[in-house]
């Protein structure tokens, strides 16, 4: 169970991160 929930959180982490990062790209490459 609890190797169930660190997967899970970190694949939630990882999503934050990948978006976060893909979201800043978008804004750099407007200016």
């Amino acid at each position: 169970m609890l190797d169930f929930l660190v997967h899970n959180m970190t694949l939630v982490i990882n999503g934050c991160i990948i978006a976060l990062f893909a979201h800043w790209l978008r804004n750099r490459n407007d200016k």
